[in-house]
């Protein structure tokens, strides 16, 4: 039916024409020749509308920290010598980054919004612009697609095209706080580290093999060297130093997945456990991370191997910004993951607001398994599970303060020499 319309000046032109040469009317004749010529013409015109116009966008930051700004300058370019006499863009904004100072209107996206500019281009022309989006809460936002939409002078016929791909990417990096604004002494935030600074044995560190000897575990027999020489070989492995602290965060809020989540304990858990983060980088250790969520448009387990490079941190942070209260998997399962061991001796910091029975049972493992557990509390419910003698700290009083008070401050920055890297689901 749309086409029929579209096409209905062809229609009426042949019919003017047939009735003027069967009246031998010129008039006729030429009016409909008239209005096949011009419908011809502005069919053409709309075709060639968008041809050779370039859309692009560009971003002053890609990460910032909540109550920050990105300056958007959106560009509009006709490279070819026929103008444009009319045009639409629309462009999608994340309704997470408002924008300061401009009327947009809700997208057919959740959580999108549209900005709608019209102009005209002529022959070679330019147009720029900008717009200041407002970071107000931390999370993953996406910037585009773009649609352009133009056509004939007269406004007969349309063409439309959806631009601005691949989108652009915007992390807003969770608050984060001083320990002692959290209640926890910044020296020792989780009491002494139990034996001080041991020897381990890295199992990510093979340096050779050795005759089986009565008591090595199954696990450190490497099973090609056995084949090459006959007997029972065990992977010998180098001894490490490090402290690793592993940050876990358990994303749900409540006991039972049916219930919802609750925004502020989300919310707070994600400010407690980035704070940590921020803590134990600037102390010098080996950082990682879990959480039972998933990256942006992946369904993997967020994890993050323990390591210090100069990137370590603004990749844990940006994880973080990434949660939402959508869980993938267990949390007491991905703490034991065979395909992803723990650093051997690591302390573990569980963020948690709840305590299910098997996470409580895995902690208890982890600890005697030699690593340094420790639990922070974000609600001021109480669990059924008795942790003892893993140390459960609470810090719901105090972030609950922190709460209430919004002007103050929290850390925006990172630290010096931190690169930012490009968001990746990829565990390292």
């Amino acid at each position: 039916m749309r086409s029929l319309v579209a096409d209905a000046w062809i229609l009426a032109s042949a019919l003017l024409a047939l009735i003027g040469f069967a009246s031998g009317s010129t008039a006729l004749i030429v009016l409909g020749a008239l209005i096949f010529c011009t419908g011809g013409a502005a069919r053409l015109w709309s075709r060639i509308s968008l041809e050779q116009v370039v859309y692009r966008r560009t971003l002053s930051e890609h990460r910032v920290f909540v109550g920050e700004t990105v300056e958007a300058t959106l560009i509009l370019e006709n490279r070819k010598t026929l103008p444009v006499p009319w045009m639409e863009m629309r462009e999608t904004l994340p309704r997470g980054m408002p924008a300061i100072k401009v009327r947009t209107s809700p997208g057919s996206v959740p959580g999108s919004q549209v900005l709608e500019r019209a102009t005209a281009l002529g022959r070679q022309d330019h147009l720029e612009w900008p717009i200041t989006l407002q970071a107000v809460r931390r999370g993953y936002y996406r910037v585009g697609p773009t649609r352009l939409k133009s056509g004939d002078i007269f406004g007969f016929f349309e063409r439309e095209e959806e631009v601005g791909r691949p989108v652009d990417g915007i992390v807003v990096y969770p608050l984060t706080y001083p320990l002692p604004d959290l209640g926890l002494d910044s020296a020792r935030p989780f009491g002494e580290y139990r034996g001080g600074s041991r020897i381990h044995e890295d199992p990510s560190r093979v340096i050779g093999v050795r005759d089986y000897m009565p008591g090595d575990p199954m696990k450190r027999i490497d099973w090609y060297a056995t084949a090459r020489v006959g007997r029972l070989q065990s992977r010998l492995f180098e001894p490490s130093r490090e402290q690793s602290v592993i940050v876990a965060l358990n994303i749900p809020t409540f006991e039972q997945t049916w219930q919802g989540s609750d925004p502020v304990l989300l919310e707070r858990g994600v400010a407690v456990a980035a704070s940590i983060a921020r803590w134990a980088a600037d102390a010098g250790n080996a950082l990682g991370l879990v959480a039972n969520g998933s990256f942006a448009d992946a369904d993997r387990t967020i994890r993050i191997g323990a390591g210090r490079g100069p990137d370590r941190l603004s990749r844990v942070l940006e994880a973080l910004a990434m949660i939402t209260a959508f869980t993938t998997s267990n949390m007491a399962g991905d703490l034991e993951d065979s395909a992803y061991p723990l650093p051997a001796g690591a302390t573990i910091v569980l963020v948690a607001a709840v305590m299910p029975d098997d996470l409580a049972a895995t902690l208890m493992r982890l600890r005697d398994r030699g690593h340094f557990v420790a639990v922070v509390k974000t609600t001021h419910a109480l669990w059924d599970r008795a942790l003892d003698p893993i140390p459960v700290v609470s810090v719901a009083a105090a972030m609950e303060a922190l709460e209430a008070e919004p002007d103050r401050a929290p850390v925006r920055d990172l630290p010096e020499g931190d690169v930012l890297t490009a968001v990746s689901g990829t565990p390292a």
